[in-house]
């Protein structure tokens, strides 16, 4: 009872902070034009990964990042999740389109890995598995040869409520970051 009240705490206080502000109001001072990216560079996602991703070009390097009206969000760091090309999480040199994405695949797993997804996804929060609706895998590759997934997993309930939970990570996956995605 305890943890179901804390959990449904965090929820509200994540809901209620994103409700506050836009969580793209950052990248409107550091965004540039993707016109002028390199001809490898990819600048345009898959058509079902746009109603819960964008790609954007920065300062920074390409980033994909939560679409318009969504927030990823990950309560254990209190982070936005976002994949960056540019290899550097901290401390991010203005490189402009030197950092890009060569390879950006999107994916509807099977029922099998959509299961397997979701059994870690339940480990990885220390939670019971829901009944699954559906998962997909994103996976990302920068012109440095970087590979980089996120999972997304819908169980039943997500999908009347209209979020997800997922997971980001790179390849090889050591220490995912969970994160929940939503409309506020």
């Amino acid at each position: 009872m305890k943890r179901t009240f804390s959990v449904a705490l965090m929820l509200v206080a994540i809901y209620a902070g994103a409700a506050q502000g836009d969580s793209s109001a950052p990248f409107e001072s550091i965004e540039t034009s993707c016109s002028d990216a390199p001809a490898a560079a990819k600048i345009d996602l898959p058509s079902d990964l746009q109603k819960w991703a964008k790609l954007s070009c920065t300062k920074y390097g390409h980033v994909i990042r939560a679409a318009a009206g969504w927030v990823w969000h990950a309560p254990q760091s209190n982070q936005f999740v976002r994949l960056w090309a540019q290899p550097a999480e901290r401390d991010f040199a203005e490189v402009g389109h030197s950092s890009y994405f060569t390879l950006v695949e999107f994916r509807k797993l099977s029922q099998h890995e959509a299961e397997e997804a979701n059994q870690a996804l339940s480990a990885s929060l220390g939670a019971k598995p829901q009944a699954v609706s559906d998962a997909y895998l994103l996976t990302a590759t920068d012109n440095g040869g970087r590979v980089q997934t996120i999972h997304f997993v819908r169980s039943e309930a997500n999908v009347r409520i209209g979020n997800l939970w997922g997971w980001s990570c790179s390849v090889p996956c050591s220490a995912p970051t969970v994160f929940m995605a939503f409309r506020p």
